[in-house]
């Protein structure tokens, strides 16, 4: 009894730490990649007024005639 015991525990901490190391890894993959593409903060439903402010500084930058 005290077998199956550890071996479920031991199952369920695994778990944990897998999908610890999963949540992890995608919260490391969105700051540093994910969150710059518009579609995919889109699709997360992450489109705030912040990001609209940025890429309105993206546009303007982007905008400039070029005058000689």
């Amino acid at each position: 009894m005290k077998e199956i015991a550890l071996s479920v525990l031991s199952l369920i901490i695994s778990l944990l730490f897998v999908i610890l190391f999963i949540a992890l890894g995608w919260f490391i993959v969105w700051k540093l990649f994910l969150s710059r593409f518009k579609f995919v903060r889109e699709l997360l439903g992450t489109n705030g007024s912040e990001s609209a402010k940025e890429e309105e500084k993206v546009r303007k930058t982007r905008t400039k005639v070029r005058r000689d």
